[in-house]
């Protein structure tokens, strides 16, 4: 029996009891609410959605919700902002679930709006691209260039991935285990998203530890942990939608499993990758213990991030679990215009600074 033959609705698609993701303290900050509301409304400004069925179903996914549990922490004036890039990071993976095309010239239009020292692009070629324009001019005014530099590199990597995606669709190809773990940590956005944790708290890590070895292992495992349960909780829908870069079906091809079989396994993945973030924290803290001249706010910074990761691996987790964009199979996408993301030539979106 193969996945695509199962009955999806058989599967069990939670963790198992004693799972170390079970450990990890459910926190949800209080402006959730706030948080749903910016959604709706940058969606609106410009004019994103196909139309009101598009935005009751942005409303019932519940994207805030998922925020809020990711940056519990986030302060009230990075709000807006963050809000804003998850409108467009939900808009753009919708809108290349179909053969859309223009891949390229899509890292090319990204690298225009990511200005190098945050401010907003006046001239763009989409309504999407001029959403992204804005959202950046809010969001990285006060980071720094390397913070800046970091977040531009994986939001180009999170744009490219949908090119290779969509090639494993058209040719119905479920890649190998090596080659869809390096795809998927980029395909699901979740590098940048783990980026704006500094920004959700006005932080930043210095840049030698960020780019620590010990770090760089949690940073990797955390974003794994991320897209794998990801594809657990989504997999029936992606097989309706007839996906084949999903993480479920790579362990039943290379292990010849059965479909529970591979849901389990992906959880047992999942647990080691948990395992070796929490060695590499151990690790860190040794690390940090003999690192000198770092002061009470470098230190705080850190600390922050840390415990991000740990909310957003299980503020996706918990999100998922009630999430209609993976529970309710009614055929609505946020939007289909393919001119949101492959302009005709010579189409520009202009926007005024404000």
């Amino acid at each position: 029996m193969t996945l695509l033959s199962h009955r999806t609705t058989e599967l069990v698609l939670s963790p198992p009891p004693g799972h170390p993701l079970l450990d990890l303290r459910p926190e949800i900050s209080p402006l959730r609410d706030v948080i749903e509301q910016s959604i709706l409304d940058w969606a609106d400004e410009f004019d994103l959605l196909d139309g009101e069925q598009a935005r009751r179903k942005l409303a019932r996914t519940h994207l805030g919700e998922l925020v809020a549990r990711a940056y519990p922490r986030i302060e009230p004036d990075r709000v807006r902002a963050i809000a804003g890039w998850f409108t467009w990071a939900f808009v753009i993976d919708d809108c290349y679930d179909r053969p859309v095309g223009g891949h390229a010239d899509a890292v090319t239009r990204l690298l225009h709006v990511l200005t190098p020292d945050g401010t907003e692009a006046t001239t763009v070629r989409t309504r999407l691209d001029g959403a992204l324009a804005r959202v950046w001019s809010e969001l990285a005014r006060d980071r720094s260039p390397l913070w800046r530099m970091r977040f531009t590199q994986h939001m180009v990597q999170f744009v490219a991935a949908f090119k290779y995606e969509a090639l494993n669709r058209g040719h119905r190809h479920t890649p190998s285990l090596v080659s869809y773990t390096q795809l998927r940590r980029a395909s699901g956005g979740i590098t940048p998203s783990l980026d704006l944790l500094e920004a959700a708290t006005g932080q930043e890590v210095p840049a030698l530890l960020h780019e620590s070895e010990q770090l760089r292992t949690m940073f990797d495992r955390a974003s794994d942990v991320v897209v794998w349960v990801n594809d657990i909780v989504s997999l029936p829908k992606e097989l309706r939608n007839g996906e084949t870069t999903n993480g479920v079906l790579v362990l039943a091809q290379a292990r010849g499993l059965d479909p529970q079989s591979a849901v389990t396994a992906a959880y047992d993945l999942v647990a080691r990758q948990m395992e070796e973030f929490a060695a590499a924290e151990q690790d860190l803290d040794l690390l940090v213990r003999g690192w000198l001249g770092l002061d009470r706010a470098e230190l705080d910074a850190l600390s922050s991030f840390v415990a991000g990761m740990k909310s957003w691996m299980r503020a996706n987790l918990d999100w998922s679990n009630g999430c209609a964009r993976y529970l309710v199979a009614d055929g609505v996408h946020l939007a289909t215009d393919p001119g949101l993301v492959a302009p005709l030539p010579g189409a520009t979106a202009h926007r005024e600074q404000p």
